[in-house]
């Protein structure tokens, strides 16, 4: 016998998205059920920023460790994509980089039929999202999420940064602000030591509320309707299933996966899709699903005698040194995170904004992301942000405890080869400058002639991996257009009382790492939720 429990909105997922919308729809007074599959974000290991790599194995209890199909223009490998199982989801295991992408993304977004998400409808949101370090006009200073910059850099931070002015690029102040395009410092979402996760900010930053109840290791099984309404979801909770009720709206934030999942369970998607799965049709959404773009990067590795690379500090005395000040003080390496500089570049001059991402680690990594003891270096990833191969998410079987298909058919068109190519080529041009060389003791990859296009191009198929970024599988659009899935105001086409939050609404992926541009999108529509009028338009000049 099912149980029922009442409230005023649901929201299933509490990932980024979710922790956004259920702290701030409990503000304004109403009734708030907010819904994780997993656990708590309770542990040392996500708070302390150097844990993230013990997040990121198969084992963790707080990762779903996804496997795509194999990919079949990466030698038909199955690509990792990890994504949170916890309270506060992705941003309670990714890499802290806090980027918001470039102006034109979200002008972009506007011409692919998401009105009323251009940049300076944007804009306010980012500014109202963040407590940063810099002192601009661009940026917030009151939100949840402290942004802050790793001021003291490493000789190898300091060196790329440097050799990125060698190779002919700019030094850009603030990648969040005027200008994306160069070398630059990144910021970081941490806050005094400890990850500033959505569940950190908009969570556990207040007391607790009556009005907001949360419930973690529960499982979303299906959305209720009564006729074309939504009205909650079925839950599996302690072995029990629960009807859970909204009295306002069914808020679906489970993620560029799971919500094109839950949403085909619930016979919503392509229909002739949902028949050979078993799942009864309600609404023929052809897009749900559809439309799956994710960041790829190749990885340039050199290897150093020298040691000033993070490596050093898993020696067993360090190690000792950097919990003693983490736990008493949060201070030390292990309170900040690993990537504190990177680059945003053009592959080519005709291109209207930086099209090729950098992250920069002082670190000398094995195959699996993890650190080595004994050997010192530094990794460049590099990768386009824009890619123009399309995926897509299918379900495995009508059953909901089964994981979904993902295929993101990487590196399908010319364009997207072309892009990486060129990508590596400036990854190399950068370690082959003056700065880099009282470091630079042996490639280690690609450790191939790159001028050899054939060689390149299977060292590319065997080393890509994601960078963690994908979205766009319910995608915002218009009515016109065949693949839209939610409106712009994120309501689900074809039902009521229903709206997909989180990253799979992107029409296209932003230009950079997108945890902030999720904020920034679950901060937005919350007003549209609560019908309120939303910020004010903030135009601001950029550079291209």
């Amino acid at each position: 016998m099912s149980q029922t429990a009442i409230f005023d909105y649901v929201i299933g997922g509490a990932g980024s998205a979710g922790c956004v919308l259920a702290r701030r729809l409990a503000d304004a007074g109403h009734t708030v059920l907010l819904i994780e599959a997993g656990p708590s974000d309770n542990s040392w290991i996500i708070r302390m920023p150097a844990g993230l790599r013990s997040i990121f194995r198969p084992t963790s209890k707080y990762n779903y460790w996804f496997q795509t199909e194999p990919q079949r223009h990466l030698n038909d490998r199955r690509i990792t994509q990890p994504r949170g199982r916890v309270l506060g989801g992705s941003s309670s295991i990714n890499g802290m980089t806090w980027l918001r992408g470039h102006p034109l993304d979200y002008e972009r977004w506007v011409k692919e039929g998401a009105t009323g998400w251009g940049w300076e409808n944007c804009l306010p949101y980012f500014r109202k999202i963040e407590r940063s370090e810099v002192k601009s006009e661009y940026r917030g200073a009151e939100g949840f999420i402290r942004a802050q910059r790793q001021e003291r850099l490493s000789p190898l931070n300091q060196a790329f940064l440097a050799a990125g002015q060698q190779a002919g690029y700019p030094l850009t102040e603030d990648v969040n602000g005027y200008q994306q395009e160069g070398v630059s410092r990144f910021e970081m979402s941490v806050d005094r030591g400890i990850r500033n996760s959505a569940s950190y900010g908009y969570l556990h930053s207040r007391p607790d509320d009556d009005r907001l109840t949360v419930w973690t290791d529960s499982t979303l099984r299906r959305i209720n309707f009564v006729g074309s309404r939504a009205t909650g979801f079925n839950v599996k909770r302690h072995g029990e299933l629960v009807n859970v009720v909204a009295r306002k709206e069914t808020l679906l934030c489970a993620g560029v996966f799971g919500s094109p999942q839950l949403l085909m369970l619930s016979g919503i998607g392509p229909g002739e899709h949902l028949s050979e799965r078993g799942v009864d049709s309600r609404v023929n959404l052809r897009g749900v699903g559809s439309n799956l773009q994710d960041h790829l990067e190749c990885h340039i590795q050199i290897e150093t005698r020298e040691p000033v690379s993070l490596n050093r500090e898993l020696q067993l005395h360090r190690m000792l040194i950097a919990g003693v000040q983490w736990f008493g003080c949060k201070t030390g390496v292990a309170a900040v995170n690993q990537c504190h500089v990177g680059a945003f570049l053009k592959s080519a001059p005709n291109i209207p904004h930086p099209d090729i991402q950098f992250h920069f680690f002082p670190v000398f990594f094995n195959k699996d992301w993890t650190p080595t003891r004994h050997t010192n270096g530094y990794r460049i990833g590099v990768g386009p942000m824009r890619p123009t191969s399309r995926g897509q998410v299918r379900l495995r079987s009508g059953r909901a405890d089964d994981p979904v298909l993902i295929d993101p058919n990487y590196l399908a068109t010319e364009e997207d080869w072309r892009v990486m190519r060129e990508a590596v080529r400036l990854g190399l041009l950068f370690s082959s400058q003056p700065a880099f060389r009282r470091y630079h003791f042996r490639e280690d990859m690609p450790g191939v002639d790159i001028t050899d296009v054939e060689r390149l191009d299977e060292f590319i198929r065997e080393d890509a991996a994601s960078a963690y970024h994908p979205c766009g599988t319910c995608r915002m659009g218009s009515g016109n257009d065949p693949m839209t899935v939610v409106d712009a105001d994120l309501k689900v086409l074809g039902v009521d009382g229903l709206r997909v939050i989180d990253a799979s609404v992107m029409p296209s992926v932003p230009s950079a790492n997108i945890n902030a541009a999720t904020i920034m999108l679950a901060e937005r529509a919350s007003d549209l939720v609560l019908g309120k009028k939303p910020l004010s338009p903030v135009a601001l000049e950029f550079h291209s």
